[in-house]
């Protein structure tokens, strides 16, 4: 503040400064204005004497265009004054022109033939000149002209020693001869071509002016009937650049320096510059050279002639036209006057100056104290935060002022609080232990500093950090206390939400793992030393399929569910905890013994599986459920939670809807589990997976024609996996999609590359999964499989079980029928195991069912098994389908089957499962199989 005004009273001190630059300025200023206005009558004078000389310049130009059209009007009225003209004539009366204006390039008499009549015109001039003929310029010169409708031949040329090879050249052969033609034709008057290189230089450019010359001399008043007469034209070659060079030098133009000109026609691609003298030097100069009269000055002429546009654009600088620099020399003269009389007004006001500038300092210094004064106090009242200014006189501590944030804060106005006694509103407070704290430093006279609860005027509560610091003011002691109130209510609540969220689940309200490990440790810690802590793990079965079907907003609606029936089904001591995605843990302290328990996790199962309304469907859930007990299963809490967990997946594979109390055996199985689940992710890229192939025959005919593609795992140190040991694994964990993937695509490899060796349209059977059915782009996954390997869609038929295409049927039903529509086969796999509808199967566009093998198994010893072996063929025989019987071992199962008109078998009887080398082996021998018994 001190040094804004130590500078403000520097700029007051020397007022002699500002008159003097105020008089130098004003002098500088009608200088300005003086010698302004003298360069513009200047400049005004410079560009009309350059309009003039633009005026002179365009005046020649247009004058030697008059020339021209003079000899071509003259050599046309040769034509309509005489009629038929010989060439002695035509160079007689042409030489005398072409003397007297250098500047013609040649002038010419055309010749209208239409195509009918060049023979003769040929033959007919062929007899005054040996060899003519009519010719057209191509890319190796003048040679014969191609046929056209017809031809303007130059039949005269002059000057003819320099043009003879150019008789006989057609006219018409270039677009813009051509149609400079056909324009003077029709307006009968004459017409220029557009700018072209002149055919003996054509470096250079020329125009050609044309005008008809109609039968008779006399030009019809019709267009068509001047069409009908006209025999030809005379035209006139023009250099442009000597044309307009030798009239400007006549006129003695192009001597002076300080001028452009430039001639722009129209040429075949838009305008060009036929003509161009350059005496202006263009060069970068200052802009104070502007007050030199240094300015270039541009004017431009258009005009026509014979139909073209020309434009003619000239060029000048002003210097050439101007003076002097009189401009210059008065402002220069006005500065030098205005410097003088600035330095005289200076001199007489400094010495007024140095008294005013004592003055101006004292005033400086006080307005510099109330300036910071004011703005301490502005800062305060405008500061966010509560602050109080406390007298420190003991006892009663008075306020003696508050801001207006304490208003805005607490609602007490400043009337209500000032002149209390802290001590009185201190009593108020809701924590006295805090304002125990404060008043005892007031008392020590030193800085504290507490988060304490504060009670505002309309009875609400908020959190704020206080502190407070006494104020020396000169003395031994403080003359006043400053307390300041930051309210931290909002941190407060966001301190507490996150605590919230940091111990409890979002979507259910469940504890998380972070507490439920706290739960488990306090129930430890309450129980007595001959008291169980028992620790359950429930998964929810099958939820995935409600995610995948119904979607994941389903699928939180059903946790949530969930969630409160657990809540629910159990006491107020035990703890529910939701630890990720459909997993939940239990807490259950207070159980006796294992009856008790498990008694508790049956509820909880039967309150799951209470019917639920989701989405317009009724679902029934279900869980599966483990448990593990301190101390006996483990002393910490990830110990029991992962050892309920192990049990929760061996009620899994039990057939869930299950209850399992943990064993040290559970363990090796989960190992084993685990370490089969890591080998059989492995196994896909390691290329572990083989196709085995079970060859299905026709009843009829004995002969193989299918083949069911069955997936082997060659483990490198287990050896051959059986399928029931990792199919349902792989389920379980999705790896079901990819390596359903890769049966098809290699199973179908394989069937093209048999029909290739030869051994005929074999259908390959391929099983796919409920997880790759509910894929969404299954039906482009089997199309493109079928593009890659080139298989033809009849031959690949696509096996389904019952139970999959049951378990959501109007979706089943949709991609069954984007399948068959693709010319795949479909077949129902383990028919009769299942819960189908009939009224569903009618409506499934399937070609087979497949017999299970567990009725085929004892058909010749089961009458109820035989009986409904016979139901299924003629149930598939009403609805059109075939029938293959799965398991066949026996030829007495074969025989019955037979009987029966089942369509075709596959098993033991004819041949077992075998690799892709030996059934191609088997192929070799032929088609036809022969049955065994392979019981014997």
């Amino acid at each position: 503040m001190s040094s804004w005004i130590a500078r403000i009273g520097r700029v007051r001190l020397r007022p002699p400064d500002i008159a003097a630059v105020l008089t130098l300025l004003g002098g500088v200023a009608i200088a300005v204005a003086l010698a302004a206005g003298l360069h513009e009558a200047e400049r005004e004078r410079a560009h009309a004497e350059f309009l003039q000389r633009a005026e002179t310049h365009y005046a020649a130009v247009a004058d030697s265009f008059g020339d021209v059209l003079v000899v071509l009007q003259a050599s046309n009225a040769l034509f309509e004054s005489i009629g038929a003209v010989g060439s002695d004539q035509f160079g007689a009366f042409i030489r005398p022109l072409l003397r007297s204006h250098p500047y013609l390039d040649a002038v010419a008499f055309h010749r209208l033939v239409n195509d009918g009549q060049r023979a003769r015109y040929e033959a007919e001039l062929g007899r005054r000149q040996p060899g003519f003929r009519i010719l057209e310029r191509g890319p190796a010169g003048l040679s014969a002209a191609g046929v056209r409708s017809r031809y303007l031949v130059a039949e005269y040329v002059e000057p003819l020693n320099r043009y003879e090879d150019a008789l006989g050249y057609d006219s018409l052969s270039t677009a813009p001869r051509a149609r400079a033609f056909d324009d003077a034709v029709d307006s009968g008057q004459p017409t220029a071509s557009v700018l072209v290189p002149l055919l003996r230089d054509r470096a250079r450019l020329g125009a050609a002016l044309v005008m008809p010359v109609y039968r008779g001399g006399v030009m019809p008043p019709s267009i068509g009937g001047r069409r009908a007469s006209v025999i030809g034209d005379t035209a006139v070659i023009v250099d442009v650049a000597a044309l307009v060079g030798r009239a400007l030098a006549n006129a003695n133009l192009l001597g002076r320096a300080g001028m452009a000109v430039e001639l722009d026609g129209m040429g075949m691609r838009g305008m060009r510059t036929a003509f161009r003298w350059d005496r202006l030097e263009r060069r970068a100069v200052p802009a104070w050279h502007g007050w030199l009269g240094e300015e270039i000055f541009t004017v431009r002429h258009p005009f026509e002639l014979a139909g073209q546009r020309w434009e003619l654009r000239l060029s000048g600088r002003s210097t050439e036209m101007l003076g002097g620099a009189a401009p210059l020399t008065v402002l220069l003269l006005g500065t030098l006057l205005s410097a003088a009389l600035a330095s005289w007004v200076r001199g007489r006001f400094r010495r007024a100056g140095r008294v005013e500038a004592l003055v101006v300092s004292r005033t400086a210094d006080l307005q510099n104290a109330l300036g910071q004064m004011h703005l301490y106090l502005r800062a305060i009242e405008a500061s966010a935060n509560a602050i109080i200014l406390v007298n420190a006189a003991p006892p009663d501590y008075r306020i003696e002022y508050v801001n207006p944030a304490f208003t805005r804060m607490r609602g007490f106005s400043a009337a209500e609080a000032v002149g209390q006694r802290l001590f009185d509103a201190a009593e108020a407070e809701p924590d006295q232990g805090a304002v125990a704290e404060l008043l005892n430093a007031m008392r020590e006279r030193r800085e504290a500093h507490a988060t304490m609860r504060l009670r505002c005027k309309d009875g609400r509560e908020l959190y704020a950090d206080v502190y407070i610091a006494p104020v020396w003011e000169g003395g031994a002691e403080p003359g006043h206390f400053v307390i300041t109130q930051y309210d931290v209510s909002t941190a407060k609540r966001y301190e507490a939400e996150l605590e919230v969220k940091a111990r409890y689940d979002t979507l259910t309200g469940l504890a998380n793992r972070v507490l439920l490990q706290d739960r488990i440790e306090a129930a430890i810690a309450l129980a007595g030393s001959d008291a169980a802590v028992w620790v359950a793990a429930l998964d929810l079965d099958h939820f995935k399929y409600v995610n995948d079907t119904l979607g994941h907003g389903a699928g939180d609606e059903m946790l949530k569910v969930a969630a409160a029936r657990l809540q629910k089904a159990v006491g107020r001591a035990d703890t529910v905890a939701r630890t990720g995605g459909d997993e939940f843990v239990l807490v259950l302290p207070g159980r006796a013994d294992e009856s008790e328990a498990e008694a508790t996790m049956h509820a909880v199962l039967e309150a799951l599986a209470e019917p639920l309304r989701l989405h317009g469907q009724e679902l029934v859930m279900t869980g599966s459920a483990g448990l593990a007990a301190w101390p006996a299963d483990g002393h910490d809490a990830p110990t029991l939670v992962q050892h309920a967990e192990v049990a929760m997946y061996r009620a899994k594979d039990l057939g869930r809807n299950a209850v399992q109390f943990y064993t040290p055996a559970m363990n090796a199985r989960a190992r084993e589990r685990m370490a089969l689940e890591g080998a059989l992710r492995r196994a896909l890229q390691q290329g572990e997976f083989e196709l085995y192939y079970q060859p299905q025959v026709d009843l009829e005919t004995g002969w193989v024609v299918g083949l069911e593609a069955l997936i082997r795992w060659r483990h490198p140190s287990l050896g051959m996996v059986r399928p029931d040991r990792f199919i349902h694994l792989a389920e379980e964990t999705g790896l079901i999609v990819p390596i359903g993937a890769w049966v098809l695509r290699t199973a179908c490899r394989q069937s093209r590359a048999w029909q290739h060796a030869g051994y005929g349209p074999l259908r390959i059977a391929v099983n796919l999964s409920a997880r790759q059915f509910a894929q969404p782009g299954l039906v482009c996954d089997i199309a493109r499989v079928l593009e890659e390997t080139g298989l033809s869609p009849h031959c690949l038929e696509i096996e389904l079980t019952e139970s999959l295409v049951m378990e959501d049927v109007e979706g089943a039903i949709r991609t069954m029928g984007e399948i068959k529509a693709m010319g795949v086969k479909l077949s129902i796999d383990d028919f009769g195991t299942g819960y189908s509808s009939l009224s569903y199967l009618r409506r499934f566009p399937v070609d087979v069912l497949k017999i299970d093998r567990s009725f085929v198994r004892d058909i010749t010893s089961s009458e109820d098994d035989a009986a409904m072996v016979a139901i299924i063929i003629e149930l598939a025989r009403g609805l059109r389908m075939r029938v293959i019987a799965e398991g066949v071992e026996t030829e007495a199962q074969l025989d019955y089957l037979k009987r029966r008109g089942c369509d075709e078998v596959q098993g033991h009887v004819y041949a077992r499962a075998a690799s892709g080398e030996d059934v191609e082996a088997m192929l070799k021998t032929g088609r036809r199989v022969e049955p065994h018994d392979a019981t014997a």
